[in-house]
């Protein structure tokens, strides 16, 4: 699979291209962070996920890495930011569809609780570093990430509620 640049959290103040989608879930920050950083969960929330092996299983830390497969997508990524109940980030480093120099991907977790109700809004964000042959698609990539991560974040909220 072709490299991509290690990506920080730099990246989403510069990239060429940025994008992002949130939703209000019935959840606790708690319930969302343990099943987001649970990768043996994604299959079941994470839309087209087939598997997603990763060491360790649980990420813990900056520099856990994972493979996931949401054909036609594999990609290998490693995390850049682990900030319990609070951002996760990673950085696709390598994958079999060339898309970009360097992509990085973050969650978000705000508790928006109020009258009583347990909420949490997930924002996902990614950044994108396009050279100038990724340009011509990078509407079709972007969309089909915001589509996806869409998707999932309402599947996760169902799930948890």
């Amino acid at each position: 699979m072709p490299s991509l640049r290690v990506a920080s959290l730099d990246l989403l103040d510069v990239a060429t291209t940025a994008v992002s989608t949130e939703v209000d879930m019935a959840a606790s920050r708690q319930a969302i962070w343990d099943t987001i950083v649970d990768n043996s969960t994604w299959p079941q929330w994470f839309d087209g996920c087939r598997s997603c092996p990763a060491e360790p299983m649980v990420w813990t830390a900056v520099g856990d890495t994972r493979t996931i497969d949401v054909r036609p997508l594999v990609a290998r990524e490693v995390c850049v930011a682990f900030d319990p109940l609070a951002r996760w980030a990673f950085s696709i480093t390598h994958t079999n569809l060339p898309m970009a120099r360097a992509v990085i991907e973050m969650l978000d977790f705000e508790d928006t609780s109020r009258n009583g109700e347990t909420r949490t809004n997930v924002r996902w964000t990614a950044a994108l570093d396009l050279g100038p042959m990724y340009r011509i698609s990078a509407g079709f990539t972007t969309g089909r990430m915001i589509d996806a991560w869409g998707r999932s974040l309402e599947n996760l909220a169902a799930r948890l509620s």
